[in-house]
């Protein structure tokens, strides 16, 4: 992981898992009766499962992006796709998101491309704040190996599992980092991630003796 801090970010410690800038703890205190949380990353980062124990956590209502998109449609992202295309599914994803994001108070779990828009970005920058579920592909493709819904999602290119993991982060890998307003390990347990938001949010006091952390971009 450290690898992986010091290729998005330039730090004097080669050794550091969350780096501060000056200035961020002057930022508003988070407040749920003001802001969401948003949870982002690629598909089968974790998002669902850390969206549903945060919210426990946090006393919240949590929503799931796909999961709107399916009730509003009613049908399935396959069927929805194979009808009108990632295009539409991309106009769905948008509403849905809107919807989500109309009133603060809960944690949302995001699709993987809900990102490649800019009005998305935007409205998630105005109205929340964003983690980045970050993981490499041997990690998403494993848990995608062992997806019981695998089927439910159809692919976006006509590449093998790990060839398309690969093309599609490097797509979208920018935009999350951008995106974000912290970073998360991926590969951490469930319980270490809500901890680790806890912190990241000032909600919780962080245990110095531990060693990896949240990586925080302000």
């Amino acid at each position: 992981m450290t690898q992986f801090v010091k290729k998005k970010v330039e730090v004097e410690d080669a050794e550091a898992t969350m780096v501060f800038r000056p200035g961020q703890f002057k930022r508003e205190p988070f407040s749920l009766e003001k802001k969401n949380i948003f949870l982002l990353g690629m598909r089968a980062s974790g998002k669902t499962t850390l969206g549903r124990a945060l919210a426990v956590a946090l006393g919240c209502d949590w929503v799931d992006t796909d999961a709107l998109v399916v009730e509003a449609a009613g049908r399935s992202i396959e069927a929805i796709v194979a009808a009108e295309g990632w295009d539409g599914f991309r106009r769905l994803e948008s509403g849905a998101l809107a919807s989500a994001a109309g009133l603060p108070g809960k944690v949302v779990s995001t699709g993987g491309g809900i990102v490649l828009s800019e009005a998305n970005r935007d409205l998630m920058g105005k109205t929340g704040v964003s983690f980045y579920l970050a993981a490499d592909a041997g990690l998403l493709v494993g848990r995608m190996m062992r997806d019981p819904n695998a089927a439910q999602r159809p692919p976006l290119t006509p590449l093998d599992v790990h060839e398309e993991v690969v093309a599609v982060m490097t797509e979208r890998e920018p935009l999350y980092m951008s995106s974000m307003d912290h970073l998360l390990q991926a590969n951490r347990a469930v319980e270490e991630l809500v901890d680790d938001v806890l912190v990241a949010l000032g909600l919780k006091e962080w245990d110095y003796r531990q060693k990896e952390r949240v990586m925080d971009r302000y």
